[in-house]
């Protein structure tokens, strides 16, 4: 430490002495109270004493900075935001109506926001980026309490254990399989062929339909097809973007490192197949300043990834409109595979699988069902087959019957209509 440093009392011992933490990061600390004075919320100077040591030697600030609060100093000012540096890194908090400029001293909230200005010099703060950065506070709490929110952190950044799931186990979708195969499971398989025709794979692909077409189901069947079972880093896109600054551009970066660390221990493709990748990567002349952020963080690390085999990027999303072109180029997402719903072939089949282990009576009609949902998702196929089979067991039926079919389909149709009725009724208020 300094010849001077600031302190905050989190506690006062029953002796009297303060149980400090350093604001520039060095850590807490126990030692008396020179002033007389000081209380909990207090800043104080710690100062080195002769040879007594260190000791609290003057009350900085007196109240005014409530137990739990951290420090921070502003990095910049936005109409409606404060971009400030905490030792967990930058971060992004609501402006406040009071004068705050750039250098200033702050104190923020456990729940992110303004909690006053603490002096309009800022002070030396050590950033530890490790940490998660709604963890905050100088009061840490136990040793405990920092381990489960570090594992919670790196919980994003674990391969999904995807199961024994096939392409025999994905019904239709034929041509979607087809155009996997072409551009990943070729250059994988004959690398000497592809080289010798000058020919690259597609590492990068995008998978666009409407819900329930099986996007998800398919790209953890072909990262079995490709040898990458123990290698699919299944990410839902809202769950990288954050409202603190840099915090989702840190993401990112984890997610890329954390699937070539493992490409590297297997020795085989790592899949990152990233669902509702649009909340990640919207347009950029639709976006805010932190979406524009999250897109260029995002296109880096595509173009960063020097030998693309070892990691197989798979995007999903039902809007791909909204999407930013620039993914979209060769070399990023230059694989587009488009999934439809269903026909009627594809539903009958949809249903049957479904319906294996059920016990169905004879009556059951597949084909009857499969031609009264013209329109429905494999997802939606499988909550009928669910809803029959729960009326069976409602009514203390040994068998699922045709009957229940029906019931499960006009409850399917009813709810449909509800929320068609509530989604008219939100736009007329609009």
């Amino acid at each position: 430490m300094s010849d001077r440093d600031l302190a905050l009392v989190n506690e006062i011992a029953d002796n009297g002495d303060l149980i400090l933490g350093f604001l520039d990061g060095a850590g807490k600390d126990t030692l008396p109270d020179n002033t007389g004075d000081a209380e909990v919320g207090d800043i104080v100077a710690v100062e080195e004493v002769n040879y007594r040591g260190e000791e609290v030697v003057e009350v900085v600030k007196k109240g005014g900075y409530d137990r739990g609060k951290s420090v921070a100093v502003v990095e910049a000012v936005f109409d409606d935001k404060l971009a400030v540096r905490t030792e967990n890194g930058l971060i992004e908090i609501e402006r406040p109506e009071e004068t705050v400029e750039e250098g200033y001293t702050i104190a923020v909230t456990p729940s992110q926001s303004f909690g006053g200005v603490m002096g309009e010099e800022p002070i030396e703060i050590e950033s530890k980026p490790d940490l998660e950065v709604d963890a905050i506070n100088l009061n840490l709490g136990s040793d405990e309490d920092e381990e489960e929110e570090n594992e919670e952190a790196e919980g994003l950044y674990q391969p999904e254990n995807i199961g024994e799931v096939s392409f025999d186990d994905v019904i239709g979708l034929q041509d979607a399989k087809d155009r996997l195969i072409e551009a990943v499971s070729l250059p994988i398989e004959k690398p000497d062929e592809m080289e010798k025709f000058d020919l690259e794979g597609r590492f990068g692909i995008l998978f666009y339909g409407p819900p329930g077409t099986g996007k998800t189901m398919l790209a953890k069947a072909a990262a079995n097809e490709w040898g990458s079972s123990d290698s699919f880093f299944h990410i839902g896109g809202p769950e990288i973007v954050s409202k603190y600054y840099g915090e989702s551009e840190r993401q990112i970066r984890n997610i890329f490192e954390a699937a070539k660390k493992k490409a590297e221990e297997e020795d085989e493709p790592a899949v990152v197949f990233i669902d509702e990748i649009d909340s990640v990567v919207p347009r950029r002349d639709r976006a805010d300043e932190t979406e524009r952020r999250i897109v260029a963080q995002f296109l880096s690390e595509l173009d960063g990834l020097e030998d693309r085999g070892d990691i197989i990027v798979i995007g999903a999303t039902n809007l791909i409109e909204v999407i930013d072109p620039a993914v979209r180029r060769p070399g990023r997402f230059d694989e587009e595979i488009e999934f439809t719903l269903p026909d009627t072939i594809e539903r009958r089949k949809i249903l049957e699988v479904h319906s294996d282990d059920m016990p169905a009576s004879s009556s059951v009609d597949f084909q009857d069902i499969a031609e009264r949902t013209r329109g429905w998702s494999g997802a939606d196929l499988e909550s009928i087959v669910k809803k029959a089979g729960l009326i069976a067991v409602k009514d203390d039926r040994p068998q699922v019957h045709h009957e229940d079919f029906l019931i499960a389909l006009e409850r399917f149709d009813e709810q449909r209509e509800a929320k068609r009725q509530q989604i008219k009724e939100v736009r007329e208020q609009e």
